[in-house]
């Protein structure tokens, strides 16, 4: 089952009614997220993305090539973004939420540090713009030092020791 669509239309709106149907599309979905690409193709410089994960939805930490930049932008619920030194130690963190609470509600990442995004809410919908063109084998990197998503054991226990990590700062 795919897990992202394209937009096809030049002028496109996201809607409430859009973003119920990509958390049916989440639903679904193995891995328990889906993109909806508001760019056409990755050929393209700018690519933007509503992205939807479940609370349960694990995407490994992972890097981007210098030159690349990065944002996310919450529409709905709370997100943590972990930051990560070459070795995995928890180096940062930001905490986010929509617009009008008192966290971060828009960030951006000009570097190519290791980092992860965690949904810490039942539903997180968030914007992302990426530097294009985008390909895969060169635009992501993933670590060696933690689970693939795969490895449910593993997931749990990683996202546990991060937890004990950050309690103890």
């Amino acid at each position: 089952m795919p897990e992202a669509i394209y937009n096809k239309q030049n002028i496109f709106m996201v809607t409430n009614e859009c973003v119920k149907e990509l958390k049916l599309r989440a639903s679904a979905s193995p891995r328990k997220r889906f993109r909806l690409c508001l760019h056409h193709k990755n050929e393209h410089r700018t690519h933007e993305m509503v992205n939807v994960f479940y609370k349960d939805t694990f995407m490994p930490p992972h890097r981007h090539p210098q030159g690349k930049s990065e944002s996310y932008h919450i529409i709905e619920g709370t997100m943590t973004v972990y930051f990560f030194d070459n070795n995995g130690k928890l180096i940062r963190l930001i905490e986010m939420e929509k617009a009008g609470g008192q966290k971060a509600f828009l960030y951006r990442l000009s570097s190519n540090e290791w980092h992860m995004p965690v949904a810490t809410s039942e539903w997180l919908v968030y914007h992302e713009t990426y530097s294009g063109p985008f390909n895969k084998d060169y635009d992501v990197e993933f670590s060696v030092w933690a689970p693939r998503e795969e490895d449910k054991v593993g997931v749990k226990q990683f996202l546990a020791a991060l937890q004990g990590e950050i309690y103890k700062k």
